[in-house]
C-alpha cells in the first residue's frame, strides 16, 4: 500500500509542497508516507491515525476470539453495534444519540457486506494486518518527530485508542493557562474532540462537521 501510494505521487506528479489529509487507515498511510517521502509531503493532518500499536487492544483480542464481528457482519445486530462502536461504544447508555445511524442504513450497510464478501473474508483480513510485524509501518513509536502535522484524536475513540495516540506522539498537558496538549515533537500539534468516537459524535454529528474548521484553519496557516 505504501509502495503503491508513493508511485501514485509520482505518477501524478504532485509538487514538493504537498499536505496530506488521513483519517483511521488513512491516517497510518498519511502518517509513513510523510515519512517516506518528506520531498513531497509538508504537511500533515492525521485523525486517529490506526497506527497498529495504537489500535483499541479491547477491539483486537474480540476481534482475535471471535467475539467481536467488527467489519465482519454476520447479522444485524452486528451492523448495529459497528456503528455503536464508530460511536462512543456500544457501551455507553449516557450518550445523546445511541444508534449514530438510522435503521435503513444499517440494513443497507448489512445487505451489502453479505453480498460482496465472501464467509470470513474480512476477519481473515484484520487478523493480518493486526499480526505483529517488523515491517517499517508497524513503527512501536514516533519515527518521523520533525514533521510538521496536526494530529486529531477522538477522546472516545473505540477503534484506534486515544491514550494509546497520546503515548504514541509523547503527548502531555501542557503549561499554558488553556490546560491544552503538547508534543515532545515541536512541529506536532495535538488536539482531543471531547465526547467524540472515530466517526461518530455522542450527539450524532459526523466527525468531519467537527474538525473542517480546524482543518481549514491549518492548512491556510502559511507560517509553517
Amino acid at each position: 500500500m505504501l509502495e503503491s501510494t508513493s508511485e501514485f505521487l509520482d505518477v501524478v506528479k504532485c509538487s514538493s509542497n504537498t499536505n496530506a489529509f488521513g483519517i483511521s487507515l488513512g491516517g497510518a498511510v498519511c502518517y509513513y508516507m510523510q515519512h517516506h517521502r518528506p520531498d513531497i509531503i509538508q504537511r500533515a493532518i492525521l485523525v486517529s491515525p490506526a497506527i497498529l500499536c495504537c489500535v483499541d487492544k479491547d477491539l483486537v483480542n474480540g476481534i482475535r476470539d471471535g467475539t467481536s464481528n467488527f467489519c465482519c457482519l454476520k447479522s444485524r445486530q452486528d451492523a448495529k453495534l459497528l456503528m455503536r462502536d464508530l460511536s462512543t461504544g456500544r457501551d455507553d447508555d449516557t450518550r445523546k444519540k445511541k444508534d449514530p445511524v438510522p435503521k435503513f442504513f444499517l440494513e443497507t450497510v448489512y445487505r451489502e457486506a453479505r453480498k460482496k464478501s465472501p464467509e470470513g473474508h474480512f476477519r481473515e483480513v484484520l487478523l493480518h494486518l493486526l499480526e505483529p510485524t517488523d515491517e517499517s509501518y508497524a513503527a512501536g513509536k514516533d519515527v518521523d518527530t520533525e514533521s510538521h502535522r496536526l494530529v486529531i484524536w477522538p477522546e472516545k475513540d473505540r477503534i484506534i485508542n486515544y491514550e494509546e495516540g497520546k503515548q504514541f506522539f509523547e503527548v502531555s498537558s501542557s503549561d499554558d493557562k488553556d490546560g491544552g496538549l503538547a508534543s515532545k515533537s515541536a512541529n506536532t500539534e495535538f488536539e482531543c474532540v471531547a465526547d467524540c468516537g472515530h466517526v461518530f459524535h455522542s450527539d450524532g454529528r459526523g466527525i468531519f462537521d467537527i474538525i473542517r474548521p480546524r482543518v481549514k484553519e491549518y492548512l491556510l496557516n502559511f507560517k509553517g
